[in-house]
């Protein structure tokens, strides 16, 4: 656990200071310690409560890259985006076998079906070509056991007598694919191994101002708690950094106007939301890729037991931290699966929960939707001078980003400190025994993970403990069942009065009902 409030931080100088503690700022924060660097993370509100949390949780192959839902023969026109997914796809394959075979614990996996119709602008040869180029990415990877099957027989894919159309199939394709199980925990599995490196790491602290008093200096950071664990509102710090990493997301270009320079905008924030329902025996383990009306992706995600439906991309500039599913939104997402999956029928009323999220993608003046392009915009004319700016970087590819971003600062600074050995995969030693446990229903949790996480790893609220440390708001029932006696265990560690026990539980389920809203039920 941090040994220093914000306060203790005033007047330290830090090799690197990573602002934004989500997935690629934890993997930074990571890769950055044990690589010798003396390193500050602050996050203005949780560990990974941003895009992190909020996404699809698909370790994928990289074959949404190839098959977009554009004219298939379009990309040709523009082969400097062809290369440039080509160059996503690969990193995308890279990234799938490395965390496959580091983490298998946390990650689950699934059978992918696409459906291909006689009408669909993509062939099965398109797709058997498709996923010769993927394997050919990353020849000794993690198995795709890509198979095709023939309309006659289909009896063999438990989920496509779902599918609509069946007299127009051409085929289904089916392939090994991969869920994270929970982004959030491998994100602060990161952190607090870049802590027991020596990092410093700080939720509910925001970066007051961020300037730099001469050309070449150092830059200062005006901190400023707004909670946190054992962290009183209101304390402020100033601190020096040799150089700043913007690994913010959606935030970046609030990051770096704040310095002050007028800098071209760098991330286009596009947003998502996704529906979680229960859905037929047949589902089990089985998640369907499909096209929508408007020729994207659509994913039906098998997860604990039901399924989650998503994703939709509309621009967005509004607040951030208070996005939400609109009725609007769950509705169109409703007729879309209804239209992929007609047999399903959904209705308001099968909504267990929803979420959305803005997904920071890289700038692009030629596309109002943004690049999936991962660009790091280092320092000149394309951002302030010592500070490194992430845009597009992806869940699955956090690694290859904090590699990436490694490799640019050390031309700059030399580490101060000497190397270690970062771990990926988290000591047994330090997760909950099997021991007693707290059990509602279906749900349960181990005593002993509630008291650890609520020991050394900064929770300042309930929503904290069971949403990201505990992955209990992902269950069917989004940890309701257990809030209240995760709540009572955790309440001497973060000395919780009744009274606060109370306004704990209550705020938690207020959340719920406002950020994973259901639709209303006509």
């Amino acid at each position: 656990m941090n040994t220093t409030s914000v306060r203790d931080l005033d007047g330290l100088h830090l090799d690197v200071a990573i602002i934004g503690g989500g997935i690629n700022g934890a993997s930074a924060a990571q890769h950055f310690s044990a690589a010798g660097y003396r390193v500050l993370v602050v996050d203005q509100g949780d560990f990974a409560d941003g895009a992190s949390s909020r996404s699809s949780r698909l370790l994928h192959c990289g074959l949404r890259h190839l098959a977009t839902g554009a004219n298939f023969w379009s990309s040709l026109l523009h082969p400097d985006r062809l290369l440039r997914s080509m160059g996503t796809v690969r990193a995308d394959m890279v990234a799938r076998d490395e965390i496959v075979r580091s983490i298998p614990g946390r990650v689950k996996a699934m059978n992918f079906c696409l459906p291909i119709y006689e009408d669909d602008q993509y062939a099965p040869w398109h797709m058997d070509a498709a996923f010769s180029a993927l394997r050919l990415m990353s020849p000794a990877g993690v198995p795709l056991e890509y198979r095709r099957y023939h309309p006659d027989k289909l009896d063999q894919v438990p989920v496509a007598s779902w599918l609509r159309d069946r007299g127009k199939l051409r085929s289904v394709a089916v392939f090994r694919e991969y869920l994270f199980d929970w982004p959030e925990r491998i994100a602060l599995d990161a952190l607090f191994d870049a802590q027991r490196m020596g990092a410093l790491v700080h939720n509910y602290t925001r970066v007051e101002k961020l300037e730099r008093v001469a050309p070449e200096g150092h830059w200062h950071l005006a901190l400023r708690a707004t909670g946190g664990a054992g962290a009183v509102a209101g304390e402020t710090a100033q601190v020096t950094a040799g150089i700043v990493l913007n690994l913010t997301g959606a935030w970046v270009d609030d990051v770096i106007g704040a310095t002050g320079q007028n800098a071209r905008p760098k991330c286009t924030g596009m947003k998502g939301i996704h529906i979680a329902v229960r859905l037929p025996d047949a589902f089990a383990g089985w998640g369907v890729f499909a096209y929508n009306s408007i020729g994207e992706p659509l994913y039906c995600l098998p997860w604990r037991g039901f399924h989650y439906i998503g994703l939709t991309r509309t621009p967005f500039d509004g607040e951030l931290a208070s996005v939400i599913a609109s009725d609007q939104e769950i509705d169109w997402l409703i007729a879309e699966s209804n239209r992929c999956l007609p047999r399903l029928a959904l209705s308001r009323s099968d909504i267990l929960y929803t979420w959305a999220g803005v997904n920071p993608l890289t700038h692009d003046a030629g596309d109002p939707m943004g690049s999936r392009e991962i660009k790091i915009h280092g320092p000149g004319a394309d951002g302030p001078s010592g500070i490194f700016t992430l845009t597009g970087g992806a869940i699955m590819t956090h690694r290859r980003v904090a590699g990436r971003l490694l490799r640019k600062v050390s031309k700059q600074i030399a580490p101060s400190g000497a190397a270690q050995k970062l771990r990926f995969d988290p000591d047994p030693g330090d997760i909950g025994s099997d021991g007693a446990r707290l059990i509602a229903g279906e749900h349960s949790v181990s005593v002993a993970e509630v008291l650890r996480c609520a020991r050394d790893e900064q929770p300042a609220t309930l929503s904290d403990l069971i949403m990201r440390r505990l992955g209990l708001g992902w269950d069917n029932d989004q940890g309701l069942a257990l809030a209240r006696p995760v709540a009572e265990v955790a309440a001497p560690v973060l000395q919780w009065s009744d009274a606060r026990i109370e306004a704990e539980v209550s705020a938690f389920e207020a959340h719920l009902q406002a950020a994973r809203r259901r639709p209303g039920v006509p």
